[in-house]
């Protein structure tokens, strides 16, 4: 393999393999679901959506990715210039992929780390670039959300929506979930540095530190304008993922207020972030049901979570395996 283009680490590949499973799994429980779930009449519906729309709603779900692709390759240029943009795009792939085997809460962030590392950036810059992706993400929620939860009129709902949907997927605990994961993580950490391996690590940590300094530095006197940047495309980014469900319901003969369903599928988000399993299976449908079941059409609603979920997730996780495979697939010599 050319010297130019690193493969997959082998640290890497041994996980994802054993547990890639998942994504068919997945795929096929959606397909399963919306068979047994969905009435006859709405299913032909499915099957008859417009070409132009199944179109549009596709173009929906992959443009989270170029936007990413685009925010990972910007601060990885002005970290390491000359950073590849083939990279950045193999980060964002690699982040998707991590996504269905991991909790939500952690998602592709341990493999965007690492494979950022192995491109020459540097374990410290490679976690200054995903917490800067995290930053961009929290500034235009804050901004966003606020602003969406007054103009919809959804503000006075939005906390009791909000504590409903984290009641389903762990009844009678809701936002006390969100503390037990931010517990077991300081937990983790701590089991993680003591004796002489937590040493080793703690040395390693310290260097990581100071690389983080030095990126910070930098950011802070040159980094405005690339941090600008991407907060545009990061409202991009999100003004599409969060415009799927929307997208489909209108495909499908049952349009929703745009503005509206952004907000509660935002909600639908973030209750997959807290579920504890691989990809939030179970969270994100419960999710969906208690946010958008009245909001749909009965008969359409199993049709419209399914294909939020196919279109939206599995079939995210099944394009960037693909695409990995591919460009993976092929060596090159040096």
């Amino acid at each position: 393999m050319s010297e130019h283009d690193p493969g997959l680490p082998a640290s890497l590949t041994g996980p994802l393999r054993r547990l890639l499973w998942i994504v068919p799994v997945g795929i096929g429980g959606n397909l399963v679901y919306t068979l047994l779930a969905t009435d006859r009449e709405a299913l032909g519906a499915g099957l008859a959506i417009a070409p132009w729309w199944l179109v549009a709603t596709l173009l929906i779900a992959i443009a989270p990715l170029g936007c990413n692709t685009l925010r990972v390759w910007r601060w990885a240029r002005f970290l390491r210039p000359g950073f590849r943009l083939r990279d950045a795009g193999r980060t964002v792939l690699l982040a998707e992929v991590g996504a269905a085997v991991t909790p939500s809460v952690i998602g592709g962030s341990p493999l965007k780390v690492a494979w950022l590392a192995h491109c020459g950036l540097g374990p410290g810059s490679a976690f200054t670039l995903a917490a800067l992706g995290s930053l961009e993400d929290l500034v235009v929620m804050a901004i966003a959300l606020p602003c969406l939860a007054v103009s919809t009129g959804l503000l006075p709902r939005f906390v009791g929506l909000l504590s409903g949907a984290l009641e389903s997927i762990a009844p009678g605990r809701g936002f006390l979930v969100i503390l037990l994961l931010v517990l077991l993580g300081m937990l983790a950490c701590r089991l993680l540095l003591r004796g002489p391996r937590g040493l080793r690590r703690r040395v390693v940590l310290r260097r990581w530190r100071r690389e983080l300094r030095q990126d910070l530095r930098l950011i802070r006197r040159r980094g405005l304008v690339t941090f600008l940047g991407n907060l545009v495309l990061t409202a991009v980014q999100w003004g599409a993922r969060l415009s799927l469900v929307a997208g489909l319901a209108a495909g499908l003969g049952a349009p929703l207020n745009w503005l509206h369903a952004m907000v509660l599928q935002w909600i639908c988000f973030l209750v997959m972030t807290v579920t504890p399993t691989p990809g939030a299976v179970g969270g994100a449908e419960a999710g969906f049901l208690l946010v958008f079941g009245r909001e749909l059409p009965a008969a359409l609603t199993p049709l419209i979570l399914a294909a939020w979920r196919l279109v939206g997730f599995y079939g995210l996780n099944a394009l960037a395996l693909a695409l990995l495979t591919a460009t993976w697939g092929r060596r090159r010599p040096a």
